[in-house]
């Protein structure tokens, strides 16, 4: 028998990678916990004798009434599409109908000007303003975008991995290395010679980027701080809205020759991205994670705020390993801080609320920011970064001696394209089109916040003096807390300055107003902005180290093991994504975490190339990203479970969905909610609607995160919801229907009967569709003092006339149009008074719309001054004027 070969290449560094991964494991004392997929439960528990027996009929009756749904369904959507004559004859009056459902018009009605003149219902008014609304958001959307990318392209704003990421064999070569490493690079430090060396390694917590590092201590030692970047205001705007300068930003580096290095490019790449995030411009890195925007929704519609942030080292130590390599170990975070309106403009608020939708942010972006680091390219280098300035601090600070080379390649930069850049995060604004009683309300103004930030290390306040040799390689500590001293981040009125040492002023910009011109002219109000109020912006990016000891490696014992790796040939890079799936390299339990944690939809560290660095292998680290992605299995879950849901609502999908399911602009028909009933009886035979959903589109289909997709169809009464997972198959989640079952119907005939004392407070003539030779119908609902609704109409047979708290009636009211409403406080009619009435006109040969007016102009008092009368328009309004128009 031959021996096996031993693996080389980039499978000898996985190997060693993974074989790390297990040490650690073992050195945690306990094994991750495994996440397995949620999967749907099985809806079928017949047996095979009840499905012998009952499927045929059961099958024959199911695809008889979806038949009949669709057909409905479709009868529905082309008859809104068909504008009538507008008139039509009613109990032989000639009365105008909406011109959008064709169904007879009220007292309110609307005229629509968008092309040819229409008299609308409020409620066709409203969905002829949403379509308007949306269409006019979406090619504004649009227009945003392109310009966005033609931006983006001409100041060289995002993230390239590829020839941005400095390369370890070019470097260590610049400085005359004698070991040239083609992967992962270490620091090992000679106590004797008071000097340090390269090697490779093939553990990620020890690799240091040897360019970053270069310039870090260039930086060091001639300006006696960190590497510094802030995004400032143009000082030529004029901080207007109208002014395109208002929205420049100036890139501003200290030293100024950082412009042109890979350290201010991710200085500044990272600063721009968190704004963009925080902003909700992309889809956030972690699953179920908000923006700043989404937290506001909570402080109210017209509620404005002011804040800044900045990316902080929360903890910064010097490690030893048993081979004598360094170990930087850090904790990074955001930070945010309120601002209010003060004597010299913006300033920082004495007492931060803890609820502030920044904070709130900055919270739950530390709490995931070891999994965005592993999941984004630019927030990982900046973590690179970071940790190249501990180093650099603690080389300086330890009295190691260094050759000069280590000090040159910060002269080698790069021309930069431009100092100022445009401001591509906007303010958003939602409204809503509000029906009550079919009258449209007026719009209330959108909820307008806007946002600036910046980044501070903060690495001052920690002592790197000596590294600290820890027990094991669990790496554990506590997190040193606290806000930076630096006053990068103040603000003034009187414009930017540099004092001394790190002493910044800041500018102070409008917060902006945009809307789209379609809402205001449909009247649903413009951003309000206090004249006083602007944004202060915070500044960029500062290293700052000074108040961090970094003489020497920190106290306790040792990095577990041996992390220098013997080949320097050894490189991971590429070579890793094809390893998460070939079931040999990494354990099940390994590989499942790393494809969770390298989702293909919520990283791009697949860009790097074979400059990709996978995550440490200490057992803390791994273990919180496990937990950090079995909270995201937990989200997961929950959306699972809302969105098959009788709760969960298309046009407000709620917190636990991306902020952008939610439209801009939405109709709310208050006191109207359309009930859903489950069907249980289609899920057990999903495959008939399967053939129904291929040949129609999706009402609602939306992507999370992930890329799972949600989507709706609706089929005549029929709601059917499907969920695809991405590279996965649609599946069918839930089906509901709007129509009550007939055991409901048949319980609301058998409901406690409402008190014949109680007060009627309010009477609604509605009028809808019907089948047959009538083309509508009418009825009228009545509430009374104690919240109890009684629908009155005169019915087909088999209809109850008189219904009490009907259990459809949510879905009939949103379907139906509102002829006329009033308050009968007044009137002082009761139940009983009115059943009377209801009891005398029902014996009569009248029409539907007849008695529906006899009824409601009792309820409201109006038969006894004037008698019965009709709500419906009539043409000679029109020509008079005395129609409501809007």
């Amino acid at each position: 028998m031959f021996a096996a070969e031993a693996p080389v290449g980039p499978e000898a560094a996985l190997s060693q990678y993974s074989k790390r991964l297990g040490e650690a494991r073992e050195a945690g004392k306990g094994e991750r916990p495994t996440l397995s997929r949620c999967r749907f439960p099985q809806s079928s528990s017949r047996t095979a004798a009840e499905v012998a027996s009952h499927e045929a009929v059961k099958i024959g009756a199911l695809r008889a009434e979806l038949a009949s749904d669709n057909a409905a369904g479709q009868h529905v959507d082309n008859s809104t599409d068909v504008a009538c004559a507008g008139s039509v004859v009613v109990d032989g009056e000639t009365v105008l109908t909406c011109q959008q459902c064709q169904l007879p018009l009220g007292e309110l009605v609307y005229l629509d000007r968008t092309g040819e003149e229409k008299l609308l219902h409020g409620e066709c008014k409203a969905r002829c303003m949403l379509h308007k609304l949306r269409t006019d958001e979406q090619e504004r959307k649009h227009r945003e975008l392109e310009l966005k990318k033609v931006r983006r392209e001409e100041f060289a704003i995002g993230w390239s991995p590829i020839g941005t990421i400095p390369r370890n064999a070019v470097c260590a070569g610049r400085l005359g290395c004698a070991v040239v490493p083609k992967g992962m690079c270490c620091l090992v430090n000679d106590k004797d010679s008071s000097t340090v060396s390269v090697a490779p390694t093939f553990e990620p917590a020890a690799a240091m980027n040897l360019e970053y590092l270069t310039v870090a201590l260039q930086v060091r030692r001639t300006e006696g701080r960190e590497p510094l970047f802030s995004l400032d205001p143009a000082e030529n705007g004029k901080l207007d809205d109208k002014d395109p300068e208002a929205s420049m930003l100036v890139k501003r580096f200290e030293p100024d020759w950082l412009a042109g290095t890979s350290v201010g490019e991710v200085m500044f790449q990272a600063d721009y991205h968190l704004k963009e995030l925080s902003f909700g411009e992309y889809d956030q890195p972690v699953i179920g994670m908000k923006s700043c925007f989404e937290y506001s929704e909570k402080d109210g519609e017209d509620s404005e705020w002011s804040a800044r942030e900045w990316f902080v080292v929360r903890k910064a130590e010097i490690h030893v390993s048993d081979d004598q390599v360094l170990v930087p170990y850090l904790k990074m975070g955001v930070e945010a801080r309120e601002q209010i309106l003060g004597g010299d403009g913006l300033e920082d608020a004495a007492i931060t609320r803890p609820d502030h939708p920044l904070v709130r942010y900055a919270e739950i972006f530390t709490h995931n920011f070891d999994l965005i680091a592993e999941r984004k390219s630019v927030v990982s280098q900046l973590r690179e970064v970071a940790k190249a300035s501990i180093m650099a601090k603690f080389l300086l600070e330890s009295g190691n001696v260094l050759p000069d080379s280590w000090f040159s390649l910060g002269d080698e930069t790069k021309p930069v394209c431009c100092l100022e850049v445009p401001q591509l995060w906007h303010d958003r604004c939602f409204s809503k089109i509000i029906i009550k009683d079919g009258a449209i309300e007026p719009g209330k103004a959108p909820r307008m916040h806007g946002l600036y930030g910046g980044v501070d290390f903060g690495i001052d306040r920690f002592r790197l003096s000596a590294p600290s040799r820890v027990a094991t390689s669990v790496v554990a500590g506590r997190a040193v807390l606290g806000r930076p001293a630096s006053s990068l981040m103040s603000t003034s009125r009187a414009g930017l300055s540099v004092g001394p040492a790190r002493q910044f002023a800041r500018l102070s910009t409008p917060l902006s107003a945009q809307m789209s011109m379609a809402a205001s002219k449909a009247g649903l109000g413009v951003p309000r902005v206090s004249a006083g109020l602007s944004m202060g912006i915070p500044q960029g990016v500062d290293l700052n180290l000074d108040k961090f000891n970094l003489s020497a490696p920190a106290e306790g014992g040792h990095w577990g093991g041996s992390v220098q790796a013997k080949d320097a040939e050894l490189a991971i890079g590429s070579s890793f994504w094809s390893s998460l799936g070939d079931g040999a390299t990494f354990s099940a339990e390994d590989a499942k975490l790393l494809r969770d944690v390298f989702h293909p939809r919520l990283s791009d560290r697949r860009q790097e190339g074979d400059r990709f660095t996978p995550p440490p292998t200490g057992a803390s680290y791994m273990q919180k990203l496990s937990q950090l992605v079995k909270g995201e299995k937990m989200v997961r879950q929950q959306r699972l479970a809302n969105f098959y849901s009788a709760d969960f609502n298309m046009d407000s999908a709620g917190p636990l969905f991306p902020s952008s399911w939610t439209p801009a602009f939405a109709v709310e028909q208050l006191g109207v909610q359309t009930a859903l009933h489950p069907r249980t009886d289609f899920m057990a035979e999903a495959c008939i609607l399967q053939e129904v959903l291929q040949s129609i589109s999706p009402v609602f289909d939306n992507s999370t995160e992930d890329g799972t997709r949600f989507r709706v169809y609706r089929i005549g009464s029929l709601q059917v919801r499907t969920i695809q997972e991405h590279d996965g198959e649609e599946t069918i989640g839930a089906v509901f229907s709007t129509q009550a079952p007939k055991k409901a119907a048949a319980l609301d005939q058998q409901a406690e009967s409402v008190k014949d004392s109680a007060m009627i407070v309010k009477a609604t003539e509605y009028v809808e569709s019907a089948e047959g030779a009538v083309q509508f119908k009418c009825y009228v609902l009545l509430e009374t003092e104690d919240g109890n609704s009684i629908v009155v109409e005169k019915a087909a047979p088999g209809v109850v006339p008189w219904a009490e708290n009907p259990s459809n009636l949510d879905s009939r009211n949103s379907l139906a149009k509102v002829i006329r409403s009033k308050d009968c406080r007044d009137s002082g009619m009761t139940v009983g008074v009115i059943k009377g009435v209801y009891v005398q006109e029902l014996v009569k040969d009248s029409s539907s719309t007849r008695f529906a007016q006899a009824v409601f102009c009792h309820a409201t008092g109006e038969a006894e001054v004037g008698g019965c009368c009709s709500g419906f328009s009539k043409p000679s309004w029109a020509s008079s004027g005395l129609l409501y128009r809007k």
